[in-house]
């Protein structure tokens, strides 16, 4: 039996394309493991930012409707509620073709954060 959600790692530098494909073919919910990259200089990405401006919205904002519009669950840790609110409002706006297919082209075999790869990494 399949599990009907799989967490995986899953943000722009690193979307996990085929996995992602995978997971849809066999009625699997993705959920995005660190979202917005976990530290990485994704925040400070121009096409992002450049995405952003145009919506009137964060970079945070738009990595967070990356995912949804791509069908994934992003939960993103926010430590205040200020946070919490931001990571919220990315459902009054909608990405174009072009801007979804320029985020998913940051990826790279190379992007995941700090080797966090789980067939060796463990958190604790």
């Amino acid at each position: 039996m399949e599990p009907s959600i799989n967490q995986i790692e899953l943000y722009p530098y690193f979307n996990q394309e085929e996995q992602r494909r995978w997971h849809t073919e066999h009625g699997i919910a993705t959920e995005s493991w660190s979202p917005l990259g976990r530290g990485n200089s994704i925040l400070e990405n121009k096409i992002l930012a450049d995405i952003a401006k145009t919506h009137q919205k964060s970079i945070s904002q738009v990595i967070l409707r990356w995912h949804i519009q791509s069908g994934a669950i992003p939960i993103p840790k926010a430590s205040s509620q200020k946070h919490q609110r931001d990571n919220l409002d990315i459902f009054d706006f909608q990405m174009t073709e072009e801007e979804m297919d320029s985020i998913s082209g940051l990826t790279s075999e190379s992007g995941r954060t700090n080797n966090q790869d789980p067939r060796t990494y463990e958190e604790f």
